[in-house]
């Protein structure tokens, strides 16, 4: 049976006393809480407009309401980030999820049961930008 965690470590010396936290997440099937994930699409994409673009549609995941999206900004210019975004089309009223600046990275739980859900993701700049993306189910 295919395991697959995911980790995340986040420590900070922002207040008076320093705060560490650390999770494991492993990452199951949908409605199984022990057989793990067992398909995983990869891929990194070259967008070279301020166009949003659907990054990962609904017919692309292979479990319609239990997947996992991690979202990767390989850039180093602190310029060019991505705003991430919601919805079934990107001149619709689509939830904004937020921005991803050079280096961040993001991971969630994402249903993909109908265009409503798809995933789009805009540059901030014309010039060429890669982003890099998994779908785990």
């Amino acid at each position: 049976m295919p395991t697959t965690t995911a980790k995340i470590t986040i420590s900070n010396d922002i207040a008076s006393t320093p705060v560490s936290a650390t999770k494991t997440m492993y990452l199951y099937k949908e409605g199984s809480g022990t057989e793990g994930v067992d398909t995983m699409l990869s891929a990194s994409k070259k967008l070279a407009s301020e166009t949003a673009v659907d990054l990962v549609a609904y017919t692309a995941a292979g479990s319609a309401t239990h997947n996992f999206l991690y979202i990767n900004n390989p850039s180093t210019n602190a310029k060019e980030y991505f705003i991430i975004s919601m919805g079934d089309t990107p001149s619709s009223d689509v939830e904004q999820i937020g921005r991803l600046y050079a280096g961040d990275w993001m991971m969630i739980p994402w249903a993909a049961s109908s265009a409503a859900y798809d995933v789009f993701i805009k540059p901030s700049v014309a010039t060429e930008m890669t982003v890099e993306y998994m779908i785990l189910s």
